[in-house]
This record gives C-alpha cells, structure tokens and sequence, in this order.
C-alpha cells in the first residue's frame, strides 16, 4: 500500500485561536507535527508533505510544499497537496489533530473504497473533512472551487462522491482538533 499512499499534513493555518503555530506546540516531549508524522510512518514510509510556508517545519526532514495560491484556507491546501501528488490516494491530515494513531489511520486507508473519491471519519455528528483519504482526482474539483471563490470544505465535500465512516469509539478522542489553548490544556 505505501507506494499507493502519500501523506500531506495541513499546516498552513494562521492559528488565530492558538495564538501560535499549532504544529509546532510541545505535546509530551514533542510537536504536534511529529506525533502524526510517526503515525503516518508505519502506512506510507517517508511519503510524507508538511504543507506550510513556515521553515520551521524543515527540521522534520521531509518535504515541504507552500500553497499554490495563498489564503484559500483548507481548500487551497488540499488543492496544493493533490496537484503535488504522484499517488492515486492520499492522506489529508490537519495539523491540529496530535491523538491520531497508526491504527487510526490504518483503519481509515482499509475501509476506503475506490468508487468513492474522497473518505472522512466522524464522531457523533460531526464529519472531519481533514482527517481523510483523497484521490488525486478530487484536485479538479477543488480548483473548480477555488476559481469560483467557495472556500467551504464542506462545500467542497458535497460535490465529490465521498464516504463517512463512524470512528469507533476506541479512536474517538484521536479525532479532536486541538484549535485554543483550552483545548490544548486538556490533553497536556
């Protein structure tokens, strides 16, 4: 499967809630960013994209990619990460969700099936669009989009043949995105 698979990791956000880059926050004893890298290790090897404008990300050692077009918020980094892609499948991870686990995610690439462009996890009601399996297809869609100035994931979602599977409850609490320093306080 790693050959089919790459990971590209969200990290372009202003962080306006956090107050600070929400990649690069301390969560025992390393960032946010690393935590979800390691995840990702065991599925798609070194098949990993931070995509960020931020240098400070560098010190990972995978690549990094900036926005093709600046300010168009999830939808212009997932365009971003679908048109760099040389894979069928791809994770789109948000930074901002530390908790997810390799088994997660494992799940997650194992239940995606191919008829569908686009698989997101939800718990109770609600969907998350950036914890997902995107085809590289779905990059037409998002360009559409963009160029008509819609910017809601959500919006974006609804044009795509895509599926939601319910996180078991295990792995319910790896899908929280951590987005205020509340937030971030409850899982330190």
């Amino acid at each position: 499967m790693e050959n089919n698979y790459t990971a590209y990791i969200l990290a372009g956000g202003k962080s306006q809630r956090m107050g600070r880059d929400k990649g690069l926050l301390p969560l025992n004893g390393k960032t946010f960013v690393s935590h979800i890298c390691e995840a990702l290790k065991p599925i798609v090897e070194d098949n990993i994209v931070i995509v960020s404008a931020n240098v400070n990300y560098d010190f990972l050692g995978y690549s990094r990619i900036e926005d093709l077009i600046d300010d168009k918020g999830p939808v212009g980094g997932i365009y971003t990460a679908l048109k760099h892609s040389k894979t069928k499948f791809n994770f789109i991870l948000s930074v901002d969700a530390p908790l997810i686990s390799t088994d997660l995610l494992q799940w997650l690439a194992d239940k995606h099936e191919d008829s569908y462009m686009m698989t997101q996890v939800q718990v109770g009601d609600k969907a998350s669009p950036l914890i997902a399996v995107y085809d590289r297809s779905c990059k037409i869609a998002f360009g559409e989009h963009m160029a008509a100035k819609q910017l809601k994931l959500r919006e974006v979602i609804e044009d795509l043949s895509h599926q939601t599977l319910i996180v078991p409850d295990k792995w319910s609490k790896q899908v929280q995105n951590i987005n205020t320093p509340e937030e971030y306080k409850k899982i330190q």
